[in-house]
């Protein structure tokens, strides 16, 4: 039987629509349909999308660090690792003096602020500080609760300004002012009133974008935080079940109705019965007693738990064994692996974060107050001595003492590492090391 041609070209169309089809599928899953990804997220807009979330995941991460043992735990890690016994400053201005007192006073003025930054940072997903001048002069930081920052505040301004979650863009883009509410929501004995605007150079934003135009922070735990709740919720269930087994030692069998002949405090139809130590007992014909068994089945709960956890530790961002502190199936190699890479991502936060968004900026804004309060030359070339600063993060501690000094020998050695490169790594200022190597010397003498 033979096709007419427009039937023949009719079924050709529909064969390579079904093939178009099928290619569409199987090429690119992320773009396609089909019922596996009904109910899956969607991110349209990142920018506003986390925006919009940021409240709700500030508040559910904050409960998850108070009333979770996870959830204090991630922060509390983060922080050890990014911020520790706090970072050294090492002025490079041409005077030792001058240094020595740049430095000291600076780390005077940061110290304190940055545990409480480095946990609002990672629990909030922002930190705010807002630099203020007494009447004598003096520096200090104010940290300002995320929430104080209007997140309310949205507003075209004309002409290319505008205010988005109460941080002020110019008409070129830039950060020009934050507005802030006179105390934090919710704050007692809170005035309430319309938000002050500070500008930019007061204060200091820090926070991890992580998509183009987003202007507010996302809490760190946010990856997390349903998960956390879920195994919070099975981990409480799971003893409760132990807790309930552990209150019932049988159940006893009776066809008959008498309770199998033993004697107890009868409640409705159930009888209650205490057993003793060294006691036996002769059952009725057809009688059965069943003890019950605490504990069964707990291995394979652990292990589930223990799965749940280590997807816990990737969306933290935190190795298994540091977010549970359980290494007993961590072996040295294992172990050195997950620290390592863990330790890149700490480095990369401290130089982006800490250092970028908080320590440089308001080392910048420091000496220029200095510099208008007449305490230092104001003039361009000594401002530029002073401003040129080297900020030293925590060292790491040791995993292989003998191995890595040995390690840390060879490559100064071989010129591929300096010494003030190896000193820096371990947190220490090697202008203090070589003091005091000076004065043992002195006293060996």
């Amino acid at each position: 039987m033979s096709l007419s041609p427009r039937t023949h070209t009719r079924q050709i169309l529909r064969a390579s629509k079904r093939v178009a089809s099928k290619l569409f599928r199987r090429g690119v899953e992320a773009g396609g349909g089909g019922r596996r990804w009904e109910g899956g997220s969607f991110l349209a807009s990142p920018a506003q999308q986390t925006l919009a979330a940021r409240g709700a995941a500030q508040s559910r991460a904050a409960a998850a660090y108070i009333n979770t043992p996870f959830g204090n735990r991630i922060v509390e890690v983060h922080c050890t690792n990014m911020v520790g016994k706090g970072y050294q400053v090492r002025s490079r201005h041409p005077d030792e003096d001058t240094r020595r007192r740049l430095g000291e006073a600076f780390e005077e003025l940061v110290g304190p602020a940055l545990l409480p930054m480095c946990r609002a940072l990672v629990r909030d997903g922002e930190a705010f500080f807002r630099i203020i001048v007494d009447a004598d002069g003096e520096t200090r930081l104010k940290q300002v609760p995320a929430d104080q920052v209007d997140p309310s505040l949205s507003r075209d301004l004309g002409n290319g300004a505008r205010i988005v979650a109460g941080v002020e863009f110019d008409a070129s883009d830039q950060i020009a002012a934050y507005h802030v509410l006179p105390e934090a929501p919710g704050t007692p004995f809170a005035a309430y009133g319309e938000a002050k605007r500070i500008p930019a150079s007061d204060m200091l934003h820090i926070f991890d974008p992580l998509f183009p135009g987003q202007v507010r922070g996302i809490s760190w735990l946010s990856p997390v935080l349903l998960k956390l709740r879920d195994r919070d919720e099975a981990s409480d269930a799971m003893l409760m079940r132990e807790k309930v087994s552990a209150l019932t030692t049988g159940y006893i069998k009776d066809p008959e109705g008498s309770f199998g002949g033993f004697e107890g405090t009868e409640t409705g139809s159930a009888l209650n019965v205490s057993l003793e130590p060294g006691a036996m007992r002769v059952l009725p014909m057809g009688a059965e007693v069943t003890f019950s068994q605490p504990g069964q089945g707990l291995s394979q709960a652990v292990e589930f738990l223990r799965a749940q956890d280590r997807e816990i530790a990737a969306g933290a961002g935190l190795t298994f064994e540091a977010l549970t502190g359980d290494l007993g199936e961590a072996n040295y190699s294992s172990a050195r692996v997950g620290l390592l890479e863990f330790r890149r991502r700490a480095e990369m936060l401290q130089r982006n974060l800490i250092e970028g968004q908080f320590l440089r900026p308001l080392w910048r804004r420091w000496i220029d107050i200095q510099a208008l309060a007449g305490a230092i030359p104001a003039d361009p070339v000594s401002l530029s001595d002073y401003r040129d600063v080297r900020f030293v993060p925590p060292g790491w501690q040791w995993v292989d003492p003998r191995n890595e000094a040995e390690a840390d020998i060879a490559a100064i050695n071989a010129g591929l590492k300096s010494r003030e490169e190896v000193v820096a790594a371990r947190g220490r200022d090697i202008d203090e090391l070589n003091a005091e190597i000076e004065r043992d010397q002195i006293r060996q003498a």
